[in-house]
């Protein structure tokens, strides 16, 4: 394997995640994987066994306290994913006007009969229903059901190749299946056990699912509370993506079903509308999908691509994510190296005016009025002075957030005394988290321990200015202190 080439630049702001597959499961490959840009890491939980997982979640958590940096570990729930049984051959080729039978069982030895992995799909779809097949590039139609509930008919409208075991969306349908599956139950069970630190639910309709999942991480009584991540891939999410937000940690614009669920065309658009609200209610936002797709064959990207993942990082993205590119794709190192040089180059046009219109309604992820206005306040200082760093100390990450969501031009170090907290601020956009104990010490102490840091690593020097955001320790009403030191 060759030498690394290239080494992310301190003080990231835009955050990338990389999905653990074949291609990048090794501890040497994941330990190069961070070097060159990760701050996060995606398990597909509809790959792969636990004891595969584990030793994966191991090695990260071990190469995180290695290379002193925290490191985000992301647990990705199936969902009631519907896929085809298996066709006779393999393959059929559906032409136009062609009709269709879905009906019972998984396997049939009738090339015009159809069978998939949802029970109750002939129960749940009603004549008139689209039917979208291979990544949505095969349209079907209902257009009838029998009076016995033993098949829907179908009529092709776009035709194509369809193959065992693809994908089956239904847009719009009205599901009966609860939105956690048995295998996930058991998925989140084992996340929490290995205190995964995101939860990423799949096939999200509507905020109820998050209060689904909500009860039963209640049920496991984590030590450490992951975060959930809400993914957004089908059209009901879209409508009530609203009140989806004021339960949700955390949001992923999953593009790939998203896709197939509404016209093509609306993919640009509807993507630009959540990434807003998301910033709007202080919701980190993930883009997702297909993001430097060709990478997965190749070790350069389209032009289309790189402009895709520029276009997620000016509309206010906290994190970007790869999936087949570093899970099975050819070279995992070049793609990350690729994404983390695109999205440094679009952070340097980045503006600081998302923080003016942010939706004072959502106070769930608000930390204390004083702090508030504090931070504020100092981000507002940093860039008046043009200050080289913006520095604070926080227990549950909400001051970091509060910084990350104003989107300033100078980038936070959030100091924090909890593992959990440093790897959750992974995914804050602007936000450097280090695990220290001198969270709680004097300010003076503080910043001798950052300053230290800085010009160990390159990004502070004589002359830097720091904004540092602390208590006075005479009241408890939060940070309420704002303090502006030059490193000499």
């Amino acid at each position: 394997m060759n030498e690394i080439q290239y080494e992310e630049q301190p003080l990231v702001k835009t955050k990338i995640i990389a999905t653990v597959g074949p291609a990048s499961d090794s501890r040497e490959m994941l330990r190069r994987l961070i070097i060159t840009g990760v701050d996060l890491f995606r398990l597909n939980f509809a790959h792969g066994t636990h004891e595969w997982l584990s030793g994966i979640v191991n090695n990260i958590h071990e190469l995180s306290e290695e290379m002193g940096r925290p490191i985000g570990i992301l647990g990705d729930l199936s969902g009631p994913k519907i896929r085809l049984g298996v066709l006779p051959g393999g393959e059929i080729k559906c032409r136009q006007n062609m009709h269709f039978r879905f009906i019972r069982g998984l396997e049939t030895e009738n090339p015009q009969e159809l069978t998939c992995t949802y029970e109750p799909l002939i129960e749940d779809l009603r004549v008139g229903d689209p039917v979208l097949l291979a990544d949505g590039m095969v349209a079907m139609r209902v257009v009838e059901k029998s009076d016995d509930g033993q098949f829907v008919e179908c009529v092709v409208e776009r035709e194509g190749i369809i193959r065992s075991k693809q994908g089956v969306n239904l847009p719009g349908v009205q599901l009966s299946t609860p939105c956690l599956t048995e295998k996930d139950l058991i998925d989140l069970a084992w996340a929490v056990e290995h205190e995964l630190d995101f939860i990423g639910l799949s096939f999200v309709r509507s905020a109820d699912d998050i209060t689904h999942l909500n009860a039963e991480i209640d049920k496991l009584k984590p030590v450490n509370r992951p975060h959930i991540v809400a993914k957004i891939e089908k059209i009901e999410a879209v409508s009530d993506i609203e009140q989806i937000l004021k339960l949700t940690d955390a949001v992923m614009v999953a593009r790939g079903d998203l896709g197939v669920e509404v016209d093509i065309e609306r993919v640009p658009i509807i993507q630009k509308r959540i990434i807003h609200l998301c910033n709007q209610s202080r919701v980190p936002v993930i883009t997702a999908t297909q993001m430097l797709d060709s990478m997965q064959f190749n070790t350069f990207p389209t032009r289309a691509e790189a402009s895709d993942v520029a276009n997620a990082v000016l509309d206010g993205s906290d994190a970007v994510m790869l999936s087949g590119e570093t899970a099975v794709g050819v070279s995992p190192l070049a793609a990350v190296e690729m994404m983390s040089r695109i999205v440094r180059e679009a952070a340097r046009i980045l503006s600081s005016s998302l923080h003016s219109e942010e939706n004072l309604s959502n106070r769930r992820l608000h930390a204390r009025e004083v702090t508030e206005a504090v931070t504020l306040g100092a981000g507002i200082t940093a860039e008046k002075l043009d200050a080289d760093l913006m520095v604070t100390c926080t227990h549950e990450g909400k001051t970091a957030m509060a910084l990350s969501k104003q989107r300033r031009t100078v980038p936070t170090v959030a100091l924090t005394d909890r593992p959990a907290t440093a790897r959750r601020m992974t995914l804050y956009w602007g936000v450097t988290s280090l695990l220290t104990d001198v969270v709680d010490k004097s300010p003076r102490e503080i910043l001798k321990f950052i300053v230290n840091y800085g010009k160990k690593n390159g990004f502070l020097s004589s002359g830097s200015q720091i904004v540092l955001i602390s208590g006075t320790d005479w009241t408890s009403l939060g940070h309420d202190m704002l303090l502006v030191h030059e490193v000499k």
